[in-house]
């Protein structure tokens, strides 16, 4: 597909977070959007249209590939088996191959394993006699999940001992067991692929979890170069072996041995890549569009140390407390209607900017509850 400029339509499989800010910058760069869900935040726009339906029934899926010239996703829980009977299918240029390796975890792992990529060992569990025998191999801690990301039954049962494997009963499906990590820090890096195969990777965020769903999402400019180069070279070799086009995350972690691993793949935009706007100038949205519509992508420069701080129900009294002593603190909501769209309690994010990171580090580690 050639470049795609403005007045062009995108058309947006699903709604959510991620639909709302594609949508947003989509606008910003003159594009018209269809989008195919129940609702969308930005149905009353003038250049946005809302197809009611579900990518499950083929009418509708129809009905948005025949008004778009460009059909896009970022929602790993979508199921596309119904794209061989749309005409005009080859619309959606991310292809499937990376959305059917990001729903399954052990796909996903065996692909990193193949690549030489540093992965916790790991296993297939289909029911008791399973278990006991893999966990041998594993070892302890070890977690255990559901093969499908987007099933739900079991959020990660984690073991410490033998007598939590014996008492425990595995439920009907495929499970993977692996190794739990004693991680010490965390990363995400984009990579983006264009219509010829050219793979671009993009700043390093760091990530510091005050607990399962707050954390600090940090962009550094004086980031450890050898280990964020690194961290982009491994982002290059997942690109390079994936047949898609667009925009992917990867997620990886140091442990305090100093090991570096792949912890998973994402597909498309993250929240913790937000932070890209304020420090790049550049949306992860908008590298994402670019990718897919053919417009030339940046060489994307840190131009400030900045981080995202951010907040939930649990503490958005405490975020909008700092706010009121830190005057260049910055406040992003998510609309409300779309905070029971998320499958976690994110609320949206404070943004904290500074040209001395040191300086950006006190004022962020004294406020007791967000770290960098």
């Amino acid at each position: 597909m050639s470049f795609l400029g403005p007045a062009s339509t995108i058309g947006i499989i699903g709604g959510g977070q991620s639909a709302f800010l594609l949508t947003q910058q989509a606008l910003k760069m003159g594009f018209k959007v269809v989008i195919l869900a129940k609702k969308v935040a930005l149905a009353n726009h003038e250049n946005v249209e809302l197809i009611v339906g579900s990518h499950h029934q083929v009418t509708d899926l129809q009905n948005l590939f025949s008004q778009s010239d460009l059909v896009i996703y970022d929602n790993e829980d979508l199921h596309l088996d119904l794209l061989d009977q749309i005409e005009g299918r080859e619309k959606l240029v991310q292809g499937t191959q990376i959305l059917d390796l990001v729903q399954d975890r052990y796909l996903e792992k065996s692909f990193l394993n193949n690549h030489n990529l540093n992965v916790v060992p790991f296993a297939a569990v289909v029911d008791d006699q399973d278990l006991q025998k893999t966990v041998q191999e594993i070892g302890f801690p070890c977690i255990l999940k559901p093969i499908q990301k987007d099933v739900s039954a079991v959020d990660g049962k984690v073991f410490y001992n033998q007598d939590e494997i014996d008492a425990y009963h595995i439920l009907q499906g495929s499970f993977i067991l692996e190794s739990l990590l004693d991680i010490q820090q965390e990363f995400v890096v984009l990579a983006s692929k264009d219509e010829h195969g050219q793979i671009a990777t993009y700043p390093v965020v760091q990530l510091t979890s005050q607990n399962r769903w707050a954390h600090t999402a940090l962009i550094n400019p004086q980031f450890n170069s050898i280990l964020q180069g690194e961290i982009k070279e491994i982002a290059q070799t997942i690109a390079k072996n994936v047949n898609f086009r667009g925009l992917i995350a990867i997620k990886l972690c140091t442990t305090k041995a100093q090991a570096l691993y792949v912890e998973r793949i994402y597909l498309g935009t993250v929240f913790a890549a937000n932070i890209y706007q304020a420090v790049t100038a550049y949306s992860q949205e908008e590298l994402f569009l670019r990718s897919v519509c053919s417009w030339p992508v940046p060489n994307l420069q840190t131009l400030i140390a900045g981080c995202n701080l951010v907040v939930t129900k649990d503490n958005l009294d405490l975020a909008i407390t700092e706010l009121q002593n830190h005057p260049q603190w910055q406040l992003s909501l998510i609309p409300e209607k779309l905070q029971h769209d998320c499958l976690n309690p994110y609320l949206g994010v404070v943004t904290v900017l500074g040209t001395d990171y040191q300086k950006l580090q006190h004022y962020v580690n004294v406020t007791k509850f967000w770290k960098v």
